[in-house]
Order: C-alpha cells, then sequence, then structure tokens
C-alpha cells in the first residue's frame, strides 16, 4: 500500500515540476504523514502542503506546486456541501457517511463530515459537490430522516470543537510502553505487548519499538482505547518518575 502511495506522490511532484498545480485524492491521518515524511526528502524547489478546507481538517490532499503559484487562489478543488437533516431524527457521523457511499461516492473522494446541529458538512473534491447539488437531488434521506443539501462557504473562523478528558500521572520513563501503561491503565507489561502487536501510532505512524522516547506534542493513538496529545512529559518528582500530562479525545 505505501508503494503505492508513495508512486502517486511521485506522480504529483513530476507533474508540479511541469508546472502544473497538482494533487491527489484525500488521505487519512496515518497515510498524510506518511506521505509528510516521503515528500520531505525531496531536494527540488516544489511548494508543497496538506490542506483538507479548513484548518484543523482530519482528512487532507496533498498539493505540490512551482511557488510562483498563490494557495489560496490556486485551490478550487474542495468545496463544502450541507446535509441539514429536518432536526426530528438524530443523525451521527456515520450515517451521513453510510447514505454517502450507498451513493457509489469513493470515500478517496471525501474530505470530513463535520455533524453540527443535525447536519453534516461535507468536504469533498468539487465534482462530488456538483453532483450532490445537482437536481433532481441525489440524496433526500440519511437514515430515517429527509435531508436538503445546500452548498456551504466556511469562514475562516470555521473549526470542529473537540472534547477532551485531562490525564495527569506519573512514569518511570518516556518510553512508549510506560506511557501507553499510563494512558490505558494497564500493566507495563501488558503495555509492551500492544506497541509490538502494531496497535500504536506515534504521529499517526505505527511505531513497535517500546523503547520509543515520547515527547511533548506526540499524539499517540492505541486501537481499542483511543487517540491521546501528550502535553507534557519532563519535570521529574522526589521518587525520580516524570510528570505525565496527556488529554484524552472523548
Amino acid at each position: 500500500m505505501d508503494d503505492l502511495l508513495f508512486a502517486r506522490i511521485d506522480d504529483l511532484i513530476k507533474r508540479a515540476e511541469n508546472g502544473m498545480f497538482a494533487y491527489g485524492d484525500f488521505l487519512n491521518e496515518g497515510d498524510a504523514a506518511k506521505a509528510l515524511r516521503y515528500i520531505s526528502r525531496y531536494k527540488g524547489e516544489l511548494e508543497y502542503r496538506l490542506w483538507g478546507g479548513f484548518e484543523g481538517s482530519v482528512r487532507n490532499r496533498l498539493f505540490v506546486y512551482p511557488d510562483y503559484y498563490d494557495f489560496e487562489y490556486s485551490c478550487d478543488c474542495i468545496r463544502a456541501v450541507e446535509i441539514r437533516g429536518s432536526g426530528y431524527a438524530e443523525l451521527k457521523h456515520s450515517s451521513f457517511l453510510g447514505a454517502l457511499t450507498s451513493l457509489g461516492i469513493d470515500r478517496a473522494k471525501m474530505g470530513d463530515i463535520v455533524v453540527r446541529d443535525n447536519s453534516g458538512i461535507l468536504f469533498a473534491d468539487e465534482k462530488i459537490a456538483d453532483f450532490l447539488l445537482s437536481s433532481p437531488p441525489p440524496l433526500t434521506r440519511v437514515g430515517r430522516d429527509t435531508v436538503k443539501l445546500i452548498g456551504f462557504t466556511p469562514d475562516e473562523n470555521f473549526s470542529v470543537a473537540h472534547e477532551f478528558r485531562e490525564i495527569l500521572d506519573t512514569v518511570s520513563s518516556p518510553r512508549l510502553d510506560a506511557v501507553v501503561s499510563s494512558l490505558v491503565c494497564v500493566s507495563r507489561e501488558k503495555a509492551k505487548g500492544i506497541v509490538i502487536s502494531g496497535l500504536v501510532t506515534v504521529d499517526h505512524i505505527e511505531e513497535i519499538r517500546p523503547d520509543f522516547q515520547i515527547e511533548a506534542g506526540n499524539t499517540v493513538t492505541i486501537r481499542g482505547y483511543g487517540k491521546f496529545i501528550i502535553d507534557s512529559i519532563s519535570e521529574k518528582t522526589k521518587k525520580d518518575r516524570y510528570r505525565l500530562k496527556a488529554k484524552k479525545y472523548v
């Protein structure tokens, strides 16, 4: 899978070297992290960035382009569509995603779906947006609710609010297995097994080394347990343990 991802990035680079404003499909966090790590080795003079339609987006496209392009005016390939429910049924992210994929829309052509006030705001490829806003509307129901499709233009303050649960603890060292043990309240030995089994990512890249050193700012995702942000892991206690401050997405 990684070879295919890297081949697509090589294609974007070639197109950009030929003067094009090039971009690929939407990537999940793991693939986006791999893409940035791969293209950071590029020694040419092209510009590149990830963008999903708003600041803080999770699913993003990789853009590669000559430096004479103005990104803000060149990036018109992501548009937003509001899928507005009637309010008589609770609609979740999975409800919107299921309805959209049932239309045959490729997930790679869709970015984030932001759920708020019984509506789902979809960020997607411009052709997908045109399709959804066509007449007659291709989507009239999501789950048990009727919906309307409306073009949506996010302002500069558009963002997604996240809820967190704070974690305060001490760990024997900044090693990944020690941190995982603390975050999910399991023994150090079980945490080591979780890491070795490939169930942990650090900054969205799989990490199987129990002795990997965790730093402030890392995002640690543990399959089956959730996603955590490490705020700090530095100051030592009188018992020579490290103070860990983190927060878990809820």
